[in-house]
């Protein structure tokens, strides 16, 4: 298990002095990254051997949002490896060693010169120490996009790729697509849960067309390209 010791600062907090779900997100890329830094597979070992892990999708769910000057306790591990695919969950302690967020992650193995899925050697997963996996009830790695019926009228205007939404993979980054979907929902502190699926990376100067469907405590943000075809399905579980 890898963990990080940090402080809530300022900048990582909303009006009312608490982070929310995209804020965490971005804690928990970072915990992975160090992770994988701290047994030589950081993002400079990766490019080198021309391969990474992509992350496909979250599950995450918010018991408590931390809050400004809190001192917490970000933790990762990986619990399973199948095929493609490796499974890694998380979670956040207050310092009362509280578990106050839980995740899970699903990451796709790929290769980076042709771009393409490809299956881990073992000396790609040396070093990831499995752990037993959290007792969350677990959700499919794909969403089910909600019907049609339930698209809003509201119509978002459609978003360009700057760069400052680009990672060091030359992508959007994935936490990024989490902060823009909020714009779209009422009540960000109601916000429980948190599902994402990554279909397709969107790069420098592409445009994503978001289409919002709400139902009963759901919301779904999808950012779409010009022909319909989704690059990121967001959903949200709302309270109340």
């Amino acid at each position: 298990m890898y963990q990080m010791k940090r402080q809530v600062t300022y900048s990582q907090v909303g009006s009312d002095l608490k982070t929310d779900i995209a804020t965490i997100t971005y804690f928990f890329q970072d915990c992975a990254l160090f992770h994988s830094e701290s047994i030589g597979k950081g993002v400079d070992n990766l490019e080198a051997a021309k391969n990474a892990w992509f992350l496909s999708g979250w599950q995450i769910e918010v018991m408590r949002y931390p809050e400004y000057r809190e001192n917490i306790t970000v933790r990762t591990w990986p619990h399973e490896f199948k095929g493609l695919y490796g499974s890694r969950n998380f979670d956040i302690l207050d310092e009362a060693g509280q578990r106050i967020v839980q995740a899970n992650s699903i990451w796709i193995f790929m290769d980076l010169e042709n771009m393409r899925p490809a299956k881990p050697a073992g000396q790609d997963i040396e070093g990831y120490d499995m752990e037993p996996a959290l007792p969350m009830d677990y959700a499919p790695r794909k969403i089910k996009m909600l019907g049609v019926e339930c698209i809003t009228d509201r119509t978002p205007e459609p978003i360009r790729v700057r760069r400052s939404f680009i990672d060091s993979n030359h992508h959007v980054n994935n936490g990024r697509y989490v902060a823009l979907a909020m714009d779209y929902i009422e009540g960000a502190a109601q916000i429980t849960t948190l599902r994402v699926d990554y279909r397709k990376a969107a790069a420098m100067g592409d445009i994503l067309y978001p289409k919002l469907l709400v139902v009963d405590g759901l919301r779904q943000v999808i950012f779409e390209d010009e022909s319909g075809q989704p690059y990121v399905i967001v959903e949200f579980g709302v309270m109340g």
